[in-house]
């Protein structure tokens, strides 16, 4: 079974008239790790979850791990709080991260602050590797649990993201890479780009058919400028590899995109996870299949904040039923909450999106 039909087959795993797939990789682990579940699923794991919600699984593997050759680095953890610190030749630099209450990290405090800090940060980027570690994945055939689980193997974060979420910030990170700090920070984003290709290329040997770009993408912060300039390539380049090895490439989207799809499209991408129109994203399922062209499998459709309880449940089901119906008119979308399951969603709503979905199909 290919990448593609492996996608489209996990999310036509329910009994519903049009493809649904959940992404409960935020949701899960939060209540799992806090006992929090509902009692009717207290032992469950986040497959038989996603199944007693009529959906396959979607299980995301990372198969590597970063080490660093050559400089000193420690992790601090306190209460909420994770320090991580980087001794090189050249400077020391620090990154601070408190826990989010959805249960991701915030960053707080960047490693590099000046200009100054920026021979570290090159010192950083030339001791990274990256070692292969196989995951669940590797004992299982492709396709072989397409109706119960899909599997995706992660990759590292396209470097320009990643330089700026974790090492730079969008503030004054964007302003180094304008300004005196280029030179430098386009050196830095060529030799992690080659260190990407190269992991890029372990890991679509594994078993498993779908490769994972968690890049958050979001429009508010990439303009079509910037990703042609930083990005285009780095996409084109895994989407290459990754159909070489009959593998499909899934882009993590994290706000509006809609100026972004025809872009990846181009670059080869094969489906971008998180399309939501307002007030998550810029783009319901139609607009996003009018920009992207006839090839993109486009997944979500519902915006994450109709899940929340502070919101009406009148707009959750009109939500839920307008993007039901416009994922039945198009055989390359998969409807879903985009673009993660919230850890504060409200279960009621969870659970009723398939008999929601039913009847904004069946009416028409």
């Amino acid at each position: 079974m290919s990448g593609l039909q492996t996608i489209l087959s996990a999310g036509r795993g329910s009994d519903l008239a049009v493809p649904y797939l959940l992404d409960l990789t935020l949701w899960y682990p939060w209540h799992a790790g806090r006992g929090t579940l509902p009692p009717d699923w207290a032992d469950f794991s986040m497959t038989q979850v996603a199944q007693a919600l009529g959906v396959a699984a979607w299980i995301v593997e990372r198969p590597w791990r970063v080490e660093h050759h050559g400089i000193h680095v420690t992790t601090q953890k306190a209460e909420g709080e994770r320090v991580v610190r980087y001794e090189t030749p050249a400077g020391v630099l620090a990154a601070r991260w408190s826990l989010g209450p959805d249960g991701d990290w915030w960053q707080t405090e960047y490693p590099v602050k000046t200009i100054e800090d920026l021979p570290a940060a090159q010192a950083v980027a030339a001791a990274r590797a990256y070692a292969v570690e196989p995951g669940q994945s590797a004992n299982r055939p492709i396709g072989e649990s397409a109706n119960a689980e899909l599997v995706a193997l992660e990759l590292p974060m396209r470097p320009y993201s990643d330089l700026l979420h974790t090492m730079l910030g969008w503030g004054e990170g964007l302003l180094l890479l304008k300004g005196e700090g280029r030179p430098i920070i386009l050196e830095l984003l060529a030799q992690l780009e080659e260190k990407l290709a190269r992991l890029t290329e372990e890991i679509a040997k594994l078993p498993g058919a779908i490769l994972l770009a968690p890049d958050n993408l979001d429009g508010q912060y990439i303009s079509p400028r910037v990703y042609r300039e930083h990005l285009a390539e780095s996409y084109r380049r895994t989407a290459e590899i990754a159909h070489a090895h009959d593998k499909r490439l899934v882009v993590h989207a994290g706000g509006p995109v809609r100026r972004l799809l025809p872009l990846l499209a181009e670059a080869g991408v094969d489906t971008v996870q998180g399309i939501a129109p307002p007030p998550q994203g810029d783009a319901s399922l139609a607009e996003a299949r009018a920009a992207a062209g006839p090839d993109l499998i486009l997944w979500g459709g519902i915006p994450q904040d109709y899940l929340l309880a502070t919101r009406d449940r009148d707009e959750f089901e009109a939500a839920v039923q307008d993007a039901a119906r416009q994922a039945a008119q198009d055989p390359l979308a998969i409807l879903g909450v985009a673009d993660r399951v919230p850890v504060n969603a409200d279960l009621a709503r969870l659970r009723a999106i398939p008999q929601l979905i039913q009847e904004a199909v069946s009416e028409g």
